[in-house]
């Protein structure tokens, strides 16, 4: 096996760990421990990656052969790192000091964890997102035929190995667009085969019941397509082409709108914007600072208000980030999407490919996912994603992104 795969296949079982999915079932259903970030087993697991993530980047420049990481510099590595350490600093105000510090130290880990997926190539990083999502679709999908009770929820939805049909239908919808992909690259009957991948995600996400999932889904694929597309039209067919794709952009929006207009009104968001109301109360009283990383839900004098704040997050990542970290926390979080948006934007639009139609896809669906949930929390791929999108974007870095050590490369050809 290729080194490179050898990388990747490990970077998948990484991201797997992070959609949670697997570490909850293995605590609940197999230890029956429960679900919670502090029971021994869960929080083992996540320590261990965190652990590892930081060892494999800093004993990285001791490597005897192979190829060695690329350095990181520039916006995105500052906004991280100020992100990163200003929630392990917020400890020092935490409404639980030691829950935060030990929350806040894992995503020290994490931001490693970006680094050494931000390193693969396109091919070694589709194997590992191909790998950890459809994995988890897979798992999910035998948990629904064994068992009603594990699969689903009290509702009939389908929530697989995950806790809720909220956790299944994301990763389902990430399985969705990577296999597009790879049903796009396929050539003769492979591509049957391939397609399995988005058919059977699909059917996970629409039989979660999740439409804030394949909505975004489906905003995310057009929208991605739609700079792809306007891009090799405009460069084949001149203005003309162009003049359409922006028509087609103005006749989707208003699509979009009226789809958002109308879920407006539907209960899940009727529940979240009453959620956001109490949040928003609450960061009024500590606007810059915040109340400390991730430890917030574990306030009882807050979570009593009202029956939906039990559920345990905002429900919004940017006001999840405002609530924990305060503004200062949220201007580098902003830097972070705001570069990943770009990046993959920008690349799309310059170099339009099938590569470049995932990475904006993934983008756009992750942000908008993160509008509707707190995925920046729960040592989430989503998060560690969208750091791995903000590297790739290279803003302000010094060193090009194939930069490699000469020697290094040299063993791994010999």
């Amino acid at each position: 096996m290729r080194p490179t795969v050898t990388r990747s296949l490990v970077m998948a079982g990484a991201l797997l760990v992070t959609t949670n999915g697997p570490v909850f079932f293995v605590s609940n259903e197999i230890l029956e421990n429960g679900r919670s970030w502090e029971e021994p087993f869960t929080r083992a697991v996540f320590v261990a990656l965190a652990v590892a993530a930081v060892a494999a980047v800093a004993l990285d420049r001791f490597r005897l052969e192979g190829i060695r990481l690329a350095p990181q510099t520039g916006v995105a590595v500052t906004a991280i790192g100020f992100f990163t350490g200003w929630a392990v600093l917020s400890s020092l105000w935490s409404l639980s000091p030691d829950i935060t510090r030990g929350r806040s130290l894992i995503y020290v880990g994490l931001a490693a964890l970006a680094w050494l997926i931000a390193d693969l190539s396109f091919r070694d990083f589709r194997v590992a997102l191909t790998t950890a999502s459809f994995g988890a679709v897979l798992l999910s999908l035998v948990t629904v035929l064994l068992s009603d009770a594990i699969g689903t929820d009290k509702n009939g939805d389908w929530q697989g190995i995950f806790t809720n049909r909220n956790s299944l239908a994301p990763i389902a919808g990430v399985a969705v667009l990577v296999g597009l992909t790879h049903v796009v690259d396929a050539r003769g009957r492979r591509r049957y085969l391939v397609a399995l991948i988005p058919a059977l995600s699909a059917l996970m996400m629409l039989n979660s019941g999740s439409r804030t999932a394949l909505f975004a889904v489906v905003v995310a694929a057009g929208a991605a397509a739609l700079v792809v597309a306007a891009k090799i039209g405009g460069d084949r067919y001149g203005p003309s082409a162009r003049r359409l794709s922006a028509a087609t952009a103005v006749v989707g929006m208003g699509a979009t709108i009226l789809v958002v207009s109308r879920l407006w009104t539907e209960p899940t968001f009727v529940q979240r914007r009453t959620i956001w109301s109490h949040v928003w109360d609450r960061i009024a009283e500590r606007p810059l600072q915040g109340f400390g990383w991730f430890n917030v839900w574990l306030d009882r004098d807050f979570t009593s208000a009202h029956p939906l704040l039990e559920r345990g997050s905002a429900h919004d990542s940017f006001l999840e980030v405002w609530l924990g970290l305060g503004l200062i926390g949220l201007l580098p979080f902003l830097v972070v999407v705001g570069l990943a948006v770009y990046g993959a934007t920008t690349a799309a639009w310059r170099r339009p490919s099938v590569a470049s139609w995932l990475w904006l896809a993934l983008v756009i669906f992750l942000v908008i996912e993160n509008i509707t949930e707190s995925y920046v929390l729960w040592y989430s791929y989503n998060w560690v994603l969208l750091m791995v999108a903000a590297l790739k974007s290279g803003v302000g870095s010094t060193w090009p992104r194939e930069r490699r050590t000469r020697q290094a490369t040299a063993r791994a050809s010999a």
